[in-house]
């Protein structure tokens, strides 16, 4: 016989409850990785979102100034955000809102810059009330803020000049501050569409005194003179102005105007 004991049964093994099959393979069985996963991607969906909306709302705009003007504006906001109380800078300011049609904004600039800032010697805010008369197609009162530019500048002038000493000399080496012929251009431009050709001739005139050699202003006035009936003074301007630019198609269609060949 054998010596062995009875047989042992084996012990029945458990059996393995069945395991689901795991949605995620890879990097992704890692929570942290999955949590990372969906937070970028949200941010992507809103990111989404907010350009289409913005497409939609118009409030999207490229990072920088898309026109020379809108950069002015910009170069200038800045300063004067940074505390400049420089009046030039505000003008500036106040210019490149007109020139964007932000007429309300423009203004409002203007008020503010009055309540602050001394112009006495510059003008600076009368010429941008002038500016802003004229964008605005309200020309007599164009030509009413210019006067009173001119005359602010023309009596602050006589003040340094009687005053002696240092600022007496640099009024004289100087002259008249650079808005007083800004003033007659505005003038002569708001005659011009008031018809009142003589009288932006005058201003024309006065301007070119100060700046003989600006042939835009030179092509301006010889359109002048052809309006007014002066046919040989208009073909001096225009041949002037051809002088500093050759090919100037508005000066040569001038002349072709009035028969006269280049």
């Amino acid at each position: 016989m054998s010596d062995a004991g009875p047989p042992v049964e084996p012990t029945p093994q458990r059996e393995r409850a069945p395991q689901p099959s795991s949605q995620y393979t890879g990097i992704f069985r890692d929570k942290v990785v999955r949590v990372m996963a969906y937070v970028a991607a949200g941010l992507v969906i809103a990111f989404l979102v907010t350009v289409v909306s913005a497409l939609f709302t118009g409030v999207l705009v490229p990072s920088g100034p898309r026109t020379v003007a809108e950069k002015d504006m910009a170069v200038a906001a800045a300063a004067i955000e940074a505390g400049s109380t420089d009046a030039a800078v505000w003008g500036r300011y106040v210019a490149t809102l007109i020139a964007v049609e932000q007429y309300s904004r423009a203004q409002g600039v203007i008020d503010d810059a009055r309540a602050s800032l001394d112009d006495s010697a510059t003008a600076e805010f009368t010429i941008a009330e002038a500016r802003l008369h004229y964008a605005r197609g309200r020309y007599e009162d164009a030509v009413e803020a210019a006067d009173a530019a001119q005359k602010q500048i023309s009596e602050q002038h006589e003040a340094a000049l009687a005053g002696g000493g240092e600022r007496a000399r640099i009024a004289r080496l100087g002259g008249l501050h650079a808005n007083h012929a800004a003033a007659a251009l505005i003038k002569a431009y708001s005659y011009e569409a008031l018809g009142e050709w003589g009288k932006a001739i005058e201003q024309f005139d006065a301007y070119l005194e100060s700046t003989p050699s600006a042939a835009d202003i030179l092509i301006d006035r010889g359109l002048a003179k052809i309006e007014a009936g002066d046919t040989p003074g208009a073909e001096a301007d225009l041949r002037s102005a051809l002088a500093f630019l050759p090919d100037d198609r508005e000066a040569l269609d001038g002349l072709a105007s009035i028969g006269v060949t280049p």
